[in-house]
């Protein structure tokens, strides 16, 4: 492990090696950022609260909020309580089960009609199964373990984790949220055109039935 990487996987691990700025760009980045560039660029739409999901829009920037923080308590990189769990095998273990989470979720939402298949290869839905997931799921994790387990009880340390777990938490429950509030999320797309499907769109999946279109 190379001191670059202070501790954490190699490659991955570089966005929290140079301090808590850095790692809170980073996971902003991978999402929502780069999520609504691509939606924007690919799927020529605006993300809009009404069409997004509330965990996409606002919880995945409070999961960078307390990956930064996490950081912002170990700056010299996880203890070595967790380091056996943020590197090596135990952390590519981590990188792996979040990838095959993306996998199989992305075949349930199909299977019980949240989305058609077309839903389903949107760009920004690929973009979310394949990086969001393995990428930021390891970031905010490592991060975040790495952070409440560091030592140390002064008043700015307390409020840190306690910060990180309220971020966390507030994520949590825009997931539960989400999971009664269907949204489009994804709009159907056609690859041979590179755009996606002009609607009207049919009404066969639980998320084209709640009639939000993207903006042209």
């Amino acid at each position: 492990m190379s001191d670059d990487e202070g501790g954490w996987l190699p490659c991955l691990g570089l966005a929290l090696s140079h301090g808590p700025l850095v790692a809170f760009a980073v996971c902003l980045a991978v999402s929502p950022v780069v999520h609504a560039l691509i939606a924007r660029i690919l799927e020529r739409r605006w993300l809009s609260p009404r069409g997004e999901f509330v965990a996409l829009l606002y919880g995945d920037p409070l999961l960078a909020v307390a990956a930064g923080f996490g950081v912002v308590l170990c700056p010299d990189g996880p203890s070595a309580s967790v380091r056996a769990v943020v590197r090596g095998a135990p952390a590519w273990a981590m990188v792996a089960a979040w990838l095959a989470f993306g996998l199989w979720q992305w075949w349930a939402e199909v299977h019980s009609r949240l989305y058609v298949p077309a839903q389903a290869v949107a760009p920004t839905k690929i973009w979310h199964q394949l990086v969001v997931y393995p990428v930021l799921g390891y970031l905010v994790v490592a991060a975040t373990v790495a952070g409440l387990a560091s030592p140390g009880l002064s008043v700015a340390r307390v409020l840190a984790r306690i910060t990180i777990v309220a971020c966390v938490a507030a994520w949590t429950v825009a997931n539960v949220y989400d999971r009664r509030h269907t949204k489009l999320g994804h709009p159907p797309y056609d690859w041979r055109r590179l755009r996606p499907t002009p609607p009207p769109w049919p009404r066969s999946s639980r998320s084209l039935r709640v009639g939000v279109h993207p903006a042209d």
